[in-house]
């Protein structure tokens, strides 16, 4: 199962700029008087909060969801071999790990991986 890291870096990066922007954009309509746009730039700069705020409980709601689901498996599955593919860009590696012994391993590659399970792994 490959772990996917930083979209929550990524979701609050975008939403900042588009703040950034926005608070750029206002400072110029009120530095020119523009009443009306001010106006309608404050609702834009309400319909992001909104919006930012809906898509952060919903992206912790799905983190709890997941949460759950592994928490739950885990329980369910507490013999047998647990194995995690990490991605950070294009470094992968894995992680291993053994209930029955208690040995984990770091792979950097799936090979290294492979020849640790057929060492250390014997199955529930």
């Amino acid at each position: 199962m490959a772990n996917v890291l930083h979209a929550p870096q990524c979701l609050a990066q975008h939403q900042a700029n588009m703040m950034n922007s926005l608070a750029h954009r206002l400072e110029v309509a009120r530095a020119t008087n523009d009443s009306q746009l001010v106006e309608l730039l404050e609702r834009e700069r309400q319909q992001i909060a909104a919006a930012t705020s809906h898509k952060r409980a919903s992206w912790n709601l799905d983190r709890l969801k997941n949460f759950v689901q592994r928490f739950i498996h885990a329980i369910a599955h507490q013999s047998e071999l647990q194995v995690q593919q990490f991605a950070n860009g294009s470094d992968l590696w894995w992680y291993a790990f053994n209930p029955q012994t208690g040995e984990c391993v770091y792979a950097d590659s799936e090979a290294e991986l492979r020849l640790w399970i057929k060492d250390h792994y014997q199955g529930p």
